[in-house]
């Protein structure tokens, strides 16, 4: 067994892993915060309806 290369292996594919990891957790705030504005586009088209103004005086979410 070469020791050397198993230990390699093992760093590398942790490393690998972890992009992988942050690439997939900021793809999922993208994708959020882009439905999230386009909500926000919808519902502005709606602000004569008042529902701008319904939701700016709604309680935050914790």
């Amino acid at each position: 067994m070469n020791y050397y290369n198993e230990i390699k292996n093992e760093l590398i594919n942790n490393e690998v892993y972890k992009k992988v990891k942050d690439y997939s957790k900021n793809r999922n705030d993208l994708m959020t915060y882009y439905n999230v504005g386009k909500l926000l586009s919808e519902a502005g088209k709606h602000y004569g309806e008042g529902i701008i103004k319904k939701y700016s005086v709604r309680q935050p979410m914790n």
